[in-house]
């Protein structure tokens, strides 16, 4: 049996947690899995057939995103093709991890492995545990992604902005008395209205397209969230407004309004939304990492009778650590020999 975390993004309310735990349940092997909205995790315990490659797939089948870092790991001591299994088969029976691959040529091994449950400290140790001996490697994946994510939130909500605002103003405005002579004779109601079909237009469906993307699978799931609640209301009001705008005849007297602004102004703050919260969530990040510096970076393991000191996070259940007066203790354990006093800040 074996527990793994998931990172996943794209969650956003207690419906995505629910729909990704049936994914997750679903899979034979899943002794269970629970999902944490807070903190963007899914915690999986599972046994065969189960693996990681499949929970993954089945989140991702689900409309979501799980969070995986790739790094090529230089690694010497290759020679043949044996060699090459060897790390392979050591790799891919870690847990958290997604695919590994040696390329004997190259000398290189790509990994693709979940962030939440591995290191590539610990991969370093795989690699070392099978006899060879891995380099520096070039790591790609969450801190990029989510400087990306930020960049074309506050993008989109920018331009989102700057066309809802004159949708806004021309909808409004007509309802202002003082006003109203001023819109009727710069322009016909059907020349306004066609002037915020073209604005509200690239807010939906560019600004907007992720809640399209991602509404649509939770609809194909049967299984409505927060993205298909903005996906439909807004089309609604969209829709109903172009259909307005085409064929007023097909309504009553009186009612072929337009409702673009509501349309514009939904895409508009709940993107606003979504970048409040990436801002929140990445210096919550920030802090929790700023924590973990504090941490000890290496543990002194007994192994064969002699105190080696390995990265933190080689260090295995089982381990046997000896702490030295005055250093910080590295993992939570046992006292089994010795005794000292401890400065609990420096735990």
């Amino acid at each position: 049996m074996q527990t793994i975390e998931i990172g996943i993004d794209g969650m956003s309310c207690a419906s995505c947690v629910g729909r990704i735990e049936k994914a997750l349940k679903g899979q034979q092997g899943v002794r269970s899995a629970q999902v944490n909205l807070a903190t963007g995790k899914a915690s999986v315990e599972f046994d065969q057939p189960a693996t990681s490659v499949l929970l993954v797939d089945s989140i991702t089948d689900a409309g979501y995103q799980p969070r995986a870092k790739s790094a090529d790991i230089p690694v010497s001591g290759m020679t043949c093709g044996s060699c090459v299994s060897r790390i392979e088969r050591s790799l891919n029976k870690m847990p958290g991890m997604i695919k590994a691959s040696v390329n004997l040529t190259t000398q290189k091994a790509f990994v693709e492995f979940l962030s939440d449950t591995l290191s590539v400290p610990r991969i370093h140790q795989a690699i070392r545990d099978a006899g060879y001996e891995p380099q520096e490697s070039d790591v790609r994946g969450e801190t990029e992604e989510q400087d990306k994510e930020g960049i074309d939130l506050r993008r989109k909500v920018i331009f989102a902005a700057a066309l809802t605002i004159p949708v806004v103003l021309i909808a409004m405005g007509k309802m202002v008395p003082a006003l109203e002579a001023f819109y009727t004779s710069a322009l016909s109601h059907r020349g306004w209205m066609t002037i915020e079909w073209l604005l509200t237009t690239p807010v939906l469906f560019y600004a907007g397209s992720r809640f399209f993307r991602s509404g649509y699978v939770e609809l194909r799931h049967a299984n409505p969230g927060m993205n298909s609640l903005v996906m439909i209301g807004s089309s609604a009001a969209y829709f109903y407004s172009v259909a307005a705008l085409l064929v007023p005849g097909f309504f009553p007297a009186g009612t072929a309004e337009s409702y673009f602004e509501a349309s514009a102004v939904i895409v508009t703050l709940i993107l606003l939304g979504r970048y409040f919260e990436h801002i929140a969530k990445g210096r919550t990040s920030e802090a929790i990492k700023k924590l973990l510096q504090l941490q000890a970076k290496t543990a002194r393991v007994i192994r064969n009778g002699e105190a080696v000191e390995v990265p933190i996070e080689a260090v295995v259940p089982g381990d046997r650590i000896r702490v030295r007066p005055g250093e910080r203790v590295p993992v939570d354990g046992v006292v089994e020999e010795g005794e000292s006093y401890v400065d609990e800040s420096m735990i």
